[in-house]
């Protein structure tokens, strides 16, 4: 089994965000850090970049519909053939996992679909075996979904690690019982599904676990580019500000369609200086028209550029942009954090700033 591990741990003085060195198997790997899902690297041809998307854990997300996850656990040909497209859309150097956003009430809650769901994993060699929780499954039951997959890979002689990925609640208490359950599994990772929100009291039960056990891996999956608190929605990324809750990496939300028709003008672009999300007429007033990025799609240039095109073409544009940028903005937050630093960098942001006045005072300063 490639062994997951973290090392080098070192705690920010003011927060709870950990700079550390993800092991697994040879990789070496620093965090915090973003990894690529799918939707991002499917956009680098249509946003014009020749280079493979920087991350060495690829995130395999897939909307899962109903119709969708009937196909996988009734149609052979589906298994076979989603095994299949899974095994071949990554480098085999990137350590790969399985994600599946469930729409419209669809969910895995019989073992038998379990097994259906693993034995896809294990078809398309995956090397991180995942197990999702999902709200609508009881505590008891998504124990036994654990008890399952660790009794299904000895019994198939399956040598990999798993990763028990819990969804975020709206109530702490349920939250910390969720973690409480899966640590009693010793897991060396764990995954966190945001659904695609903000959930304060889920990640307060988040920073809580990962001080008790700050050698566990947490990913935070379904990251949204904004932060939805309190009344509204603020500008400032939400990725960004994940380590400050304990979190070691996340990956981007992946979503349908939306239902009125897209426009370049409300698509979110991630904005180094300010770190927050901003849309075109904010950059045009805010920024002055410049990205002030040299990432492979911006190269330094306006945003004329940016915006020239079809819309998904912009909207692949800004995927890639997003994944790079944060990237290396992540540069810096892995820096302040081994100096004890990182508070400091966020109110250097102008809108972490902005979310550091939303929150309780004591919360900047947990330990």
């Amino acid at each position: 089994m490639s062994t997951v591990q973290l090392a080098q741990i070192k705690t920010d003085s003011k927060t709870s965000a950990i700079q550390s060195e993800l092991r697994i198997g040879q990789l070496r790997i620093p965090l915090p850090n973003r990894f690529p899902i799918s939707p991002e690297r499917n956009a680098l041809k249509p946003a014009g970049v020749k280079e493979p998307l920087p991350g060495e854990v690829a995130v395999l997300a897939r909307l899962a519909p109903p119709e969708t996850v009937k196909k996988i656990l009734t149609q052979e040909e589906a298994l076979k053939s989603m095994a299949r497209f899974l095994s071949k859309e990554t480098t085999a150097d990137a350590v790969r996992m399985l994600y599946l956003a469930f729409k419209g009430g669809a969910v895995i809650n019989q073992t038998q679909d379990l097994k259906t769901i693993l034995d896809l994993q294990y078809l398309a060699g995956l090397d991180i075996i995942t197990v999702q929780h999902s709200l609508d499954i009881s505590l008891d039951d998504y124990e036994s979904h654990l008890h399952f997959a660790e009794r299904w890979a000895d019994e198939r002689g399956v040598d990999k690690p798993i990763m028990p990925i819990i969804q975020a609640s709206d109530n702490k208490e349920t939250a910390a019982k969720l973690l409480a359950l899966v640590e009693k599994h010793e897991p060396s990772m764990l995954g966190f599904d945001l659904r695609g929100g903000f959930y304060y009291h889920a990640l307060r039960a988040i920073e809580e676990f990962k001080i008790r056990k700050p050698e566990i891996w947490i990913h935070a999956f379904q990251t949204p580019p904004k932060i939805r608190f309190g009344r509204g929605l603020l500008t400032c990324s939400e990725g960004m500000v994940l380590p400050m809750f304990g979190i070691d990496s996340f990956s981007r939300w992946i979503v349908p369609p939306p239902p009125t028709p897209l426009t370049k003008e409300v698509i979110n672009v991630f904005d180094r200086k300010g770190w927050g999300a901003l849309k075109k007429k904010d950059y045009e007033a805010i920024r002055k028209n410049t990205t002030s990025c040299n990432c492979a799609v911006c190269q330094g240039k306006d945003l004329e550029p940016f915006y020239e095109g079809k819309v998904l073409d912009v909207l692949a544009r800004a995927k890639v942009h997003d994944h790079l940028s944060q990237r290396k903005e992540l540069e810096a937050a892995r820096d302040s954090i081994k100096k004890g630093e990182f508070l400091s960098l966020l109110n250097t942001k102008e809108y972490p700033r902005e979310f550091l006045k939303q929150i309780p005072k004591d919360k900047e300063t947990a330990k």
